[in-house]
């Protein structure tokens, strides 16, 4: 076929689609007739063909920017996503979205957990034996003596801050934990599996320094209205951290790359939804933690901010096949 017949044979197609885009793009896809939005849809692969089609046979520049231009076009019309408002979006997301996630997620937020659980534990075990582990696992800010420090006085240094300024950097700073610890994935996982157990073991180590000296009660007091939502988080962004590591390790059927970006999206996705939860720790920590309500009502608010996050985590978002595994989700039945 020659350049001028090519030209000829289709150029009652691109002027048929191109008053169709006109059309679509002044008044909308609703103001085409149900034959007219079928023709279009019909029209459209035909005519990205032609682009390739209009290089092989080397038609002139114009004509071939114009082709060009009528399928990307027609392609915008046709696939585009449906405009939506940012926060109702944002929103779906959390409400159910980001639930099916986490469900999804589930071996690496179960492996997360047992490696902080294991290292948490350990060192606790290891620093009420010996109490003078506690000085290897947290070499700094162990002022802890005997008679030198009081449940009031774990409190009180906290409320001399303004409190503000100190949510405000509470908050940046875990915010900043959860990137690293995810970061960290790019390791193959490595990384994250050891910030998280550093962690754990420094948490350990200071829990048993404290019970050492009869101050369990006063230190949980401390740490569970913002430390429960605040942990969860966090292993949450392991999780994603460890996500990330297994789509670079084990690719599977998959080409390294292209395993790492399916993975990376889902982490990403994963890590992104535990910013509200650093938020509203990080608040609960500038105001609730200092303050003069009685112990054991700041361990159970922590504790069942933590049980209504988790909840929601659990149940929120369930439809037929929403959960479906990450290797159907890759066969492109999910989204």
């Amino acid at each position: 076929m020659t350049p001028a017949r090519f030209l000829e044979s289709r150029r009652a197609v691109w002027n048929r689609l191109e008053s169709l885009v006109s059309q679509a793009a002044k008044r909308g896809l609703r103001s085409l007739s149900q034959a007219e939005l079928h023709e279009l849809t019909r029209l459209y692969p035909a005519v990205a063909v032609d682009v390739a089609r209009a290089r092989m046979y080397q038609v002139d520049p114009v004509t071939q920017n114009r082709i060009n231009q009528l399928a990307i076009a027609a392609h915008g019309l046709l696939y585009r996503r449906c405009s939506t408002r940012s926060f109702p979006a944002i929103w779906r997301f959390f409400r159910q979205g980001y639930p099916r996630l986490f469900r999804r997620m589930w071996p690496y937020m179960t492996l997360a957990t047992a490696i902080f659980m294991v290292g948490m534990l350990g060192t606790y075990v290891a620093t009420r034996l010996v109490p003078s582990n506690a000085y290897i696992f947290v070499p700094h800010g162990l002022d802890v003596t005997p008679g030198g420090v009081t449940s009031e006085d774990i409190s009180e240094r906290f409320r001399q801050l303004p409190h503000p300024p100190m949510a405000t950097g509470i908050m940046v700073n875990n915010i900043s934990v959860a990137i690293t610890v995810f970061a960290f994935g790019i390791t193959a996982g490595i990384g994250t599996c050891y910030v998280l157990l550093l962690n754990a073991m420094m948490l350990g180590g200071f829990a048993a320094h404290f019970t050492n000296h009869d101050l369990s009660f006063p230190l949980w007091a401390f740490i569970a209205p913002h430390g429960t939502l605040e942990i969860f988080a966090i292993l949450v962004s392991s999780a994603a951290g460890l996500r990330l590591g297994y789509s670079l390790v084990v690719p599977g059927r998959m080409t390294r790359s292209a395993s790492l970006r399916l993975g990376a999206r889902d982490a990403v996705l994963l890590m992104l939804g535990t910013i509200p939860m650093f938020i509203i720790a990080g608040f609960i920590e500038g105001f609730v933690t200092p303050s003069y309500l009685p112990g054991a009502a700041k361990i159970v608010l922590g504790v069942a901010l933590a049980a209504a996050v988790i909840a929601h985590l659990l149940m929120a978002g369930r439809q037929p096949g929403a959960d479906a595994p990450a290797g159907i989700r890759r066969a492109g039945i999910s989204s």
